[in-house]
């Protein structure tokens, strides 16, 4: 805040010859919208209720509504047309016309003028506050910022109103009533200048205005579209509505418990004890209260607390109405109305997108509030001649539960908004993967003129088409032309067509199809009926035994296995050798695919046959097969998943954990953990996704496995407690990050006082950053493990990126999770990065600098787990025979230079070392990298010296796989003539 207070303006006509920053701006126009909004209301207010009496009120509040509709329909023709500032003058212009006119209106005596003066003045300060300055806040404030400074908003509000007050106070000794309206030109025109000199001086984060405009009509009628892609609004449209119906049920409750306690005079000496007290109460919780649970709870749990509030103060007036009753509600109607509700209500709207938010604040605060007020006045109407108080009480109850349940959810919207709108930018890769075809009976033209078509993939897409369709029948004549190409993958999709689904047709076909002369057709056929486990006779497929055709003799052996009766002896010896013989590897694939597809467990064997032979994609098939029909409890499986665990090929490996999880078997737990030490990226992945499956003995694997010195071990035990969701295993990983959380609190106070400038200090500073970074992508990482994957590939786009706005709404989406307490200690170093404040720190590393804090620093950096602190402070260290030898005693100063003066003069190599990466982070190509990234580039590179004028020869039109970062010099680029 203390910089954002001192934030220095120049260039301006408006500068000044002190710091005004853009938020001091800000606070000083609230305190100058809520002193005429309130100095408005006492004279609107006093008038009324001196001529109309409080009887008229629910009438009025009707009027207010009903006059306010339009009002806010007419401006939605202009809301986004202007910019805020331009856009505010003209409001505020057009207020210094309504003061004055309302003066000489009340020259009439009609009880209609001081009807229209109350509607005037309630829809201005509706308007002023809820609107203009709260749209004004969003263009000159991203989502972190305002949710930074909202209470400190709120208080110069409150601020504004005790001004306001004591302004009507004071000026009431002197003027009548009506003529404090003459005062309020004055103060219009002060909130003018300042807007001219906020739009002069401070840029806004996002200017609006020459967008397309949308009238009040065009607006309702985009609503329901808007609210199926954003459902906050939805909710922000709703929270309105009920909120002004309960807080004027609630007034009406507090203004008849009075006005039976007081008399006319001394109501308005309590009334004046009551806005001081309660602008103090809500200075108090907007900084004790709001201001912390804001950064502790956030702003989607914040959205349930003043719901809660009020329904305790409408039950402490239902159990007894005595004054003190009254007085809590007041307080929490008035006080903590715009202490919590207000700052809470405003902040949603970070989740709303910038193109909407003049729309959607017009109707939400708008339309639906102006709905809101006919409503309470009309229901306020009705009630006070046949309702009792208590029974007032219980319908306002019952409205703040409402209120509370519309709350609820708003919390997961405003996450929602968050995430939809930083991923709006960016096609988001994840979702198309989510995408299902749903095709209709008429495709089936498309789809045949997709297996017409020259181009293989094409006609592989138009059989999945087909297959999605079901009735497979109805595309064997479309597909006859495929019966003769040799394409393996064709002919995978061709039986996964005819496999699918179960079609008597098809089977009546291919089986007609084994009469055939082509033994390619009759092969096709055979596997297709095999796997749809069809009634063959005997003695065909004793005939195909004895076939030249691989495929039609290991088939023909398939479905003699799927018999029950025994075969002969020479049946069964020309079997076996076919299954102790080499199988091609295309027919040890086919073999696998056919027992797949027909689900048939009698023909488990064979798949440990097909393990025997040499080709590892037929023993990777086989055991993908196995997994598919496994059991649970399949001991002999999972035997021989065990033995294939050990084999030196990855995909061999990925297939033996697919089958132990199938089969899960407790005590073999221990082997799938192993997986996590495997090189291979694939395989500890495999092992991430089954190890949850194991239950409690998972869990503790995987935690073991938190504590490996290998970063890739642990990312493997955090993506398997990441799949199970549950307490224990968040807990867990909120624990083993508690270490991070103790270490990142004592760098970034390392940050703040180590000397940046010294380029001794540099390695550690760097070290540091580097530090911030690779926490900041684990803690990123868990909260994907823990489902929110999309969420976090989508900040990761935007925290590379410069704009502050996209930047502060992905840190904003990022607190707003579910699992937002591993968010918050990092928010600091978050929000530091969307802000792009330079760290401060030391210019350089004095003596009694070092003596008090520099030698315990580097000591503790030393002391850390972290090998790129250690190095920093290493290298840090050799600061150190500098101070000693600058030693004011001449013998402490001889040793410390027969000591340390050769070595301080001859720099280390790993001085060299931390130089070259230091270069490496500044080239933009590279920035973004950890230092273990960057010593892989490093261990890459080669260093070359070059002569001044020395040319390089790089000859045009070929093809170079290096390049070149300039570390010291400059270079030319120049061109040969004939080059």
């Amino acid at each position: 805040m203390v910089n954002q207070l001192g934030e220095l303006t120049l260039g301006s006509r408006w500068a000044l010859p002190w710091r005004i920053g853009r938020l001091t701006q800000l606070l000083l126009l609230g305190v100058m919208v809520l002193t005429y909004s309130v100095m408005e209301m006492a004279v609107a207010n006093s008038l009324f209720l001196s001529h109309a009496g409080a009887a008229g009120l629910p009438l009025a509040f009707m009027l207010i509504g009903l006059f306010s509709m339009p009002a806010y329909a007419l401006f939605s023709q202009i809301v986004d047309r202007y910019s805020r500032p331009q856009l505010f003058r003209y409001m505020l212009v057009v207020a210094i016309a309504m003061a004055l006119g309302m003066r000489f209106l009340l020259t009439i005596p009609s009880l209609a003028v001081y009807y229209g003066v109350l509607i005037a003045v309630f829809f201005q300060w509706d308007f002023h506050n809820n609107i203009l300055y709260a749209s004004l806040l969003t263009d000159y404030f991203t989502a972190l910022e305002y949710k930074r400074y909202a209470p400190y908003i709120g208080i110069a509000q409150a601020a504004g109103t005790l001004v306001g007050g004591t302004t009507v106070a004071l000026l009431s000794r002197y003027l009548p009533t009506p003529n404090l309206l003459f005062c309020l030109p004055v103060i219009f025109g002060i909130a003018i200048a300042q807007l001219f000199w906020l739009e002069d001086s401070q840029p806004q984060v996002e200017a609006a205005g020459k967008k397309d405009n949308v009238g009040i009509i065009e607006a309702l009628q985009s609503f329901p579209d808007l609210v199926r892609r954003y459902p906050l609004m939805l909710f922000l449209a709703a929270s309105s509505f009920l909120l002004v119906i309960i807080y004027l049920t609630a007034e009406f409750l507090w203004f008849s418990i009075y006005a039976d306690h007081f008399n006319e005079d001394t109501l308005t000496g309590f009334l004046g004890l009551m806005r001081v007290s309660v602008s103090v109460i809500q200075i108090l919780v907007l900084y004790c209260f709001t201001r912390p649970m804001l950064h502790w709870l956030g702003v989607a749990r914040m959205n349930v607390v003043y719901p809660l509030t009020t329904l305790l103060g409408l039950v402490a007036i239902s159990l007894n109405i005595s004054l003190p009753s009254a007085i809590a509600l007041h307080v929490n109607g008035d006080g903590l109305y715009k202490s919590i509700n207000l700052p809470v209500h405003q902040l949603n709207y970070n989740a709303v997108p910038r193109e909407f938010l003049g729309r959607i604040r017009t109707l939400s605060d708008g339309f639906f509030y102006a709905i809101g007020l006919t409503s309470a006045g009309g229901l306020l109407w009705l009630c006070q001649h046949s309702l009792s108080l208590v029974q007032i009480t219980w319908g306002a109850m019952a409205l703040t539960v409402l209120l509370f349940i519309v709350r609820l959810p708003m919390g997961r919207y405003y996450s929602q908004g968050l995430e939809e709108m930083i991923r709006s930018e960016a096609i988001n890769l994840d979702d198309l993967s989510d995408i299902q075809a749903e095709l209709p009976p008429q495709s089936i033209s498309v789809i045949q003129e997709f297996l017409k078509d020259a181009d293989p993939y094409t006609q592989i897409k138009g059989l999945d088409f087909a297959t999605a369709l079901g009735q497979p029948s109805q595309f064997l004549t479309a597909v006859q032309p495929l019966f003769q190409q040799d394409n393996p993958d064709i002919r995978a999709a061709l039986v996964k067509l005819f496999t699918s689904h179960s079609d008597p047709a098809v089977i009546v076909a291919f089986t007609a199809q084994l009469e055939s002369e082509q033994p390619a057709l009759q092969a096709l056929a055979l596997e297709i009926l095999v796997a749809n486990q069809a009634p063959l006779r005997r003695e065909q497929l004793q005939e195909f035994l004895k076939a030249d055709d691989p495929y039609l003799r290991t088939l023909a052996a398939v479905g003699l296995a799927q018999t029950t009766t025994l075969l002969d002896k020479e049946t069964a010896t020309i079997c076996d050798q076919i299954w102790h013989g080499a199988l091609p590897d295309a027919v040890g694939e086919m073999v696998a695919r056919v027992v797949v597809r027909s689900k048939n467990r009698q023909l488990m064997p064979l798949l440990e046959r097909l393990l025997l032979q040499e080709d590892v994609a037929v023993q990777q098939a086989s055991l993908e097969t196995m997994a598919a029909l496994a059991q649970k409890g399949d001991l002999d499986l999972a035997d021989i998943a065990i033995t294939a665990l050990d084999h030196p090929e990855p995909l061999l490996r990925i297939a033996a954990l697919k089958l132990l999880g199938v089969t899960h078997i407790p005590d073999y737990v221990d082997h799938i953990g192993h997986g996590f030490e495997d090189p291979d990226p694939r395989v500890r992945q495999q092992a991430a996704q089954i190890l949850p499956t194991y239950g409690q003995a998972g869990l503790m694997i995987a935690k073991q496995y938190l504590s490996s010195k290998q970063s890739e071990v642990v990312n493997a035990a955090i993506a398997a407690l990441g799949q199970v969701r549950d307490r224990q295993a968040t807990n867990i990983l909120y624990e083993h990050l508690i270490p991070d959380w103790q270490q990142v609190a004592q760098t970034r106070k390392w940050q703040q006082i180590i000397p940046r400038t010294d380029p001794q200090w540099q390695p550690l500073a760097l070290g540091i950053e580097d530090y911030h970074n690779r926490l900041t992508q684990k803690v990123l990482y868990i909260l994907a493990c823990l489902g929110h994957s999309k969420t976090v590939n989508a900040i990761n786009r935007m925290l590379g990126s410069t704009d502050q706005r996209d930047l502060a709404s992905a840190v904003e989406a990022l607190a707003s999770l579910k699992n937002r307490r591993f968010v918050l200690p990092l928010l600091p170093i978050l929000e530091q990065t969307v802000h792009q404040e330079p760290v401060s720190g030391r210019s350089c590393a004095e003596r009694h600098w070092l003596e008090r804090q520099g030698f315990k620093l580097l000591l503790e950096a030393l002391d850390t787990q972290d090998r790129w602190l250690r190095v920093g402070a290493l290298i840090a260290l050799a600061s150190v025979p500098s101070a000693l030898v600058n030693d004011s005693d001449p013998l402490v100063k001889t040793v410390a230079e027969q000591i340390f003066l050769p070595l301080h003069d001859d720099p280390l190599p790993t001085d060299q070392f931390m130089k070259r990466l230091l270069l490496l982070k500044d080239v933009a190509l590279f920035k973004n990298l950890s230092l273990d990234e960057l010593v892989l580039i490093d261990q890459a590179l080669e260093q070359e010296h070059k002569l001044a004028g020395e040319t390089n020869l790089c000859r045009r039109q070929l093809v170079y796989t290096f390049f070149y970062i300039i570390a010291l010099g400059q270079v030319q680029n120049c061109q040969a003539s004939g080059w």
